[in-house]
């Protein structure tokens, strides 16, 4: 017999491809939260502190990270810090706090709280809508990029072309010139008429 843990389906799941950072100092809890993401197919990016975690973004150049999961507790930089840091320098890039304190801090900002231990359903429930929020502003401006490139492609086209023109218009303006000088080669000299009888 199935037990209910075995038949949950979440209602809702991760889009696959997602890149979710995960900033946890406790071993473990990494450990526990790479299992519970692996069967969405996420790739999942993991800093043991609040330091590395700035490192790594600051590497990720590409801005191809769609959701920061961090504990508020951690040792050299802590979440609140790192929480404040992205929402100052990297807006768009969704973050999710989570917590084993009984008490919640009361300066913490804006963002998700999960309480520890994570429910997995809870968990994909608050990721899910950012990843998707995330990779449709991305795949918003790659389009942006490559409609840009286009119209920067179409207008040297048009440079290219006017140029052409421009050459094409000199060319003819020569030709005119060299048309009259050749006419008035052509034209035979007049004399001075003899003074009428």
């Amino acid at each position: 017999m199935t037990s209910n843990a075995d038949t949950q389906i979440p209602c809702f799941h991760i889009p696959d491809g997602a890149t979710l950072l995960l900033v946890e100092d406790d071993a473990s809890v990494r450990r526990s939260l790479r299992r519970l993401l692996d069967p969405h197919r996420t790739t999942l990016v993991e800093a043991a502190d609040g330091e590395h975690a700035l490192r790594l973004i600051e590497q990720d150049e590409a801005q191809l990270l769609d959701v920061v999961l961090t504990d508020l507790k951690m040792p050299i930089v802590s979440g609140s810090e790192l929480i404040a840091v992205l929402l100052e320098c990297r807006p768009a890039l969704p973050v999710v706090a989570m917590s084993g304190s009984v008490d919640f801090p009361r300066d913490l900002l804006p963002v998700p709280l999960l309480r520890k231990p994570l429910e997995p359903e809870q968990l994909v429930r608050t990721l899910a809508p950012l990843v998707r929020k995330s990779q449709a502003m991305r795949r918003r401006a790659r389009q942006s990029r490559a409609a840009a490139a286009e119209s920067c492609s179409l207008a040297e086209r048009q440079r290219t072309i006017a140029r052409g023109q421009l050459t094409q218009n000199g060319d003819l303006m020569v030709a005119l010139m060299d048309l009259r000088r050749r006419m008035a080669l052509q034209r035979p000299l007049r004399s001075p008429t003899a003074t009428s009888t």
